[in-house]
């Protein structure tokens, strides 16, 4: 295995990962899962190559330490965004429907073992 095969996997991880920034801008979530994907086979694949190369002998190229970073920022930015995304889905669902809001069927419910509440006949009082 050579630094050119290596280089060629982190070059199509590189490019999947800005398709995937581009799929996320779009909204396609059909698109989205796929490239999310593709991204996890490449990622994985490029762990499988590290190991086989030589995590070692890898760490002392500074290119491909530079370009590893910069994978691992993107992704988190990547992440941030299809987080955002999330919350703003959960809060367009909870305009369009409400009832997916709702905690759980019996939540105004007193489950067993609460304190019993007093139902106004017999006031408590206390000095």
């Amino acid at each position: 295995m050579s630094h050119s095969s290596f280089d060629y996997q982190l070059a199509l991880l590189e490019s999947q990962l800005q398709e995937l920034g581009r799929s996320l801008l779009d909204g396609n979530p059909v698109v989205l899962q796929g490239a999310s994907t593709k991204l996890q086979q490449l990622a994985v694949d490029l762990i499988q190559m590290a190991d086989e190369f030589g995590r070692a002998r890898l760490s002392g190229v500074p290119d491909l330490a530079r370009r590893i970073r910069a994978l691992s920022g993107g992704l988190a930015t990547v992440r941030e965004s299809l987080l955002r995304r999330a919350a703003y889905v959960d809060h367009a669902l909870a305009l369009v429907v409400p009832a997916t809001q709702q905690k759980s069927t019996y939540a105004g419910v007193k489950t067993y073992g609460s304190p019993i509440r007093q139902s106004g006949a017999f006031s408590v009082l206390a000095a």
